[in-house]
């Protein structure tokens, strides 16, 4: 049984090697060390997704079909969370994506599109993955795929299965529980949510977002193993709601210096009625009217989850805010204080 490893243990393997982004499809017989023949159909089964840019989101990525009928697994962000995610199929037909489930533990979210007779990849547990087997990542990275053309693939070689530590951007990084670390360089902007095949071809993880290791602050590329993928299209172990971290000293609790307005019986929307003068929020450019529909990365549905994620916060950072201001989407960013 292989030795589980920290993170820390194996960040000089996951900078020692340099892997090239090449075209997915080849000629058939140009060379012997092809991958193309690896890859097989899975090409087909990987679909571009677009949306709203919204703070360090670049608003596109990538998605794996796991049903003909429409269905496609990616990575929870912005890109699935806001309205009006666009899809983009291989053969360059355009649908509108519906987000259909979310599962923030395991960082995966599931869209639906209105259409028959697709191809799809079925997941397959990553068990039998080894030190220095090979293995391939499909993905629209740098968007440099936008209709029909074929996404890019990138070849590495699969290091080791680890618990993961890390954050992505200022916050702990939500997702618990192992991950699959490679050499193929895949923490760029558009390549979260594409398959990870092993070198029979097998949809065996489903590539991370960008995110640092704690111990050694540098960005790792990670899958979340398709035992996760599993389970969550299974529809596996419901996440409970969010609740607010404790401060590590009650005295020097987080402070932004915005109070939302009480409008709604059930849901109230995160609608900035004040900024106090002086206040970070106010110093950020946070405006009156103001929708505050993202902090950190981190979607805020409501007003609840807005005084959920202040609380995560920690004096002296600072946060990437994401507002909604009219038709626009406006960043900014905000030092977090200390409450007075």
């Amino acid at each position: 049984m292989q030795r589980r490893r920290t993170i820390a243990a194996c960040a000089t393997c996951l900078m020692s090697v340099a892997a090239a982004t090449m075209p997915l499809r080849a000629a058939p017989g140009v060379r012997t060390d092809s991958v193309a023949p690896l890859i097989g159909g899975a090409a087909d089964c990987v679909v571009k997704l677009y949306g709203t840019a919204a703070g360090r989101e670049h608003g596109y990525g990538t998605g794996v079909l796991v049903s003909s009928d429409g269905r496609i697994v990616t990575t929870l962000s912005l890109l699935v969370n806001l309205r009006g995610v666009r899809v983009v199929l291989p053969d360059g037909r355009r649908f509108e994506g519906r987000l259909e489930r979310i599962d923030e533990r395991r960082q995966l979210a599931l869209v639906k599109i209105e259409a028959e007779g697709l191809p799809f990849l079925a997941p397959v547990p990553a068990t039998d993955l080894a030190g220095g087997d090979t293995v391939m990542a499909l993905g629209n990275w740098f968007k440099i795929a936008e209709g029909n053309e074929p996404v890019s693939v990138c070849k590495g070689v699969f290091s080791v299965r680890t618990p993961l530590e890390a954050r992505r951007l200022a916050q702990d990084f939500d997702y618990i529980g192992d991950v699959l670390i490679y050499d193929a360089l895949t923490a760029n902007p558009g390549a979260a949510g594409g398959p990870l095949l092993d070198a029979r071809g097998r949809f065996v993880g489903l590539v991370g977002k960008v995110i640092e290791s704690v111990s050694t602050n540098t960005r790792i590329n990670y899958a979340i193993p398709s035992e996760e993928v599993i389970a969550f299209l299974g529809g596996e172990a419901a996440e409970p709601p969010r609740e607010p971290a404790a401060p590590v000293d009650p005295s020097r609790k987080p402070y932004v210096g915005v109070k939302l307005a009480k409008l709604g019986y059930r849901h109230v929307s995160a609608y900035v009625e004040r900024v106090r003068p002086g206040s970070p929020a106010a110093e950020a450019g946070i405006r009156v009217d103001d929708l505050i529909i993202a902090i950190d990365g981190r979607r805020i549905a409501d007003a609840d989850e807005y005084d959920a994620e202040v609380a995560r916060l920690l004096p002296g950072q600072v946060v990437p805010f994401t507002l909604k201001r009219g038709a626009e989407i406006v960043n900014v960013e905000v030092k977090v204080g200390v409450a007075p």
